[in-house]
């Protein structure tokens, strides 16, 4: 009897983000932050957690929050809604949507929580997919109607491309009865802030999220861009009392000084340097046939790797580097690749030794990596360069061949 309570899909289905069994040193897989909060901040931040009242549940009221959240956006308060992180509210808006009969489309390959809230919940959606060169298919926009829900992400996670700005509004003026939403939470690292549009379009929502372009996503904190209307309603349908005391007090007391948020767009700037920058070292390095690296607009890479042996073999001594990142062959059309998150300098190159060595048929060796890395960062830098990863590939191969001798 007890076998009937949840539904094969739901007891068949395996967890969305995967346990290690191996010790990580390097984790490049969820697209964190790497430098964390200054301890100075995270001290004041506790001095006033110790102020709160622990026995009663935290406020409900954001308003404040969101008159700061609406300032950074160039909105009116009335457009914000925050939630304890962009994931409550898509699954919130998918259950409502859900159990309203709602005709969903969601773009895909995309987050993976979109597949698998519909999986594990039962809900049935269409996919619209990207083309075989992982571009968005304009040409095959599905047709849309009162009662569609289209579901987007741009810049696309785990792809990293964009949608295009000029399309994205004929889209919402030639289907103003359709409810479109855009994850935009890795927006911070393009040229395209869409969230102005809610102002436009009244059919429009914008999940934004502080855990990619803020080195706090371990305090859970995402926000709605809607218009009037619409933040109005999705608050009745978000948990109230879900955001903790230290996540709010932060919000309040830290996240939107000066010295923050400056300290933050600084960070942004790092990421997208050191992406451009493994970008072209990748493109540069290796032919097409042995290897693709996508352009990307957010804090990550999607690599594929043409070859099944090859692949298999990257990811195996990756993880026997301490090397964690996202096997993504499993998305749709996205066989043998994988996403890395872009780490500080020492990290993206820990990365970058490990796949060229792989790729040149050399087993991952965490020692000798460790060696190689120490040497990069710590011996004489007019000999080795400024890293692993700005060395011409004979230069990688001549280095490990001085390590292992």
């Amino acid at each position: 009897m007890q076998s009937n309570i949840f539904n094969e899909r739901l007891q068949q289905a395996g967890t969305r983000v995967a346990h290690s069994v191996l010790s990580t040193r390097f984790q490049l897989d969820k697209n964190e932050q790497t430098d964390d909060v200054d301890f100075a901040l995270k001290q004041q931040v506790v001095n006033c957690l110790l102020n709160a009242n622990w026995n009663r549940y935290p406020t409900s009221d954001y308003r404040d929050i969101e008159a700061k959240i609406a300032g950074y956006c160039d909105l009116q308060p009335e457009n914000i809604a925050l939630s304890a992180g962009s994931a409550s509210i898509i699954t919130t808006l998918l259950d409502y949507f859900a159990l309203n009969q709602k005709r969903i489309i969601i773009t895909q390959p995309s987050y993976s929580l979109f597949d698998y809230h519909c999986q594990t919940y039962n809900i049935n959606y269409e996919s619209w997919l990207l083309t075989p060169e992982l571009e968005y298919d304009y040409d095959n926009i599905p047709k849309l109607d009162a009662n569609s829900v289209l579901i987007v992400t741009t810049p696309n996670n785990p792809v990293g491309n964009t949608f295009d700005a000029a399309k994205l509004e004929k889209l919402l003026t030639d289907n103003p009865q359709a409810c479109i939403i855009l994850d935009a939470v890795y927006c911070e690292f393009c040229q395209m802030d869409i969230a102005p549009l809610v102002r436009k379009y009244e059919n429009l929502i914008v999940l934004r999220s502080f855990s990619k372009a803020f080195p706090i996503a371990g305090l859970r904190l995402g926000y709605l861009c809607a218009a009037p209307k619409t933040t109005a309603a999705v608050r009745k349908l978000l948990l109230q009392f879900s955001i903790c005391h230290f996540s709010l007090i932060f919000a309040r007391e830290m996240l939107f000084t000066p010295e923050f948020m400056e300290t933050s767009r600084r960070q942004v700037r790092e990421i997208i340097a050191e992406r451009e920058r493994m970008c072209r070292l990748l493109t540069d390095n290796y032919d097409r046939q042995t290897l693709k690296v996508f352009k990307s607009a957010g804090n990550f890479l999607l690599i594929r790797v043409f070859d099944d042996a090859a692949y298999k073999q990257l990811l195996a001594d990756l993880e026997a580097a301490g090397i964690r990142v996202l096997n993504t062959s499993r998305f749709p059309l996205l066989y043998n690749t994988l996403r890395v998150s872009i780490g500080s300098r020492r990290e993206n190159e820990a990365f970058l030794n490990c796949l060229h060595n792989s790729l040149a048929g050399v087993s991952a060796d965490t020692a000798l990596l460790a060696d190689l890395l120490q040497e990069c960062f710590l011996a004489d830098k007019s000999r080795v360069g400024s890293g692993v990863g700005d060395m011409p590939r004979e230069s990688w191969a001549r280095a490990r061949q001085e390590r292992r001798a």
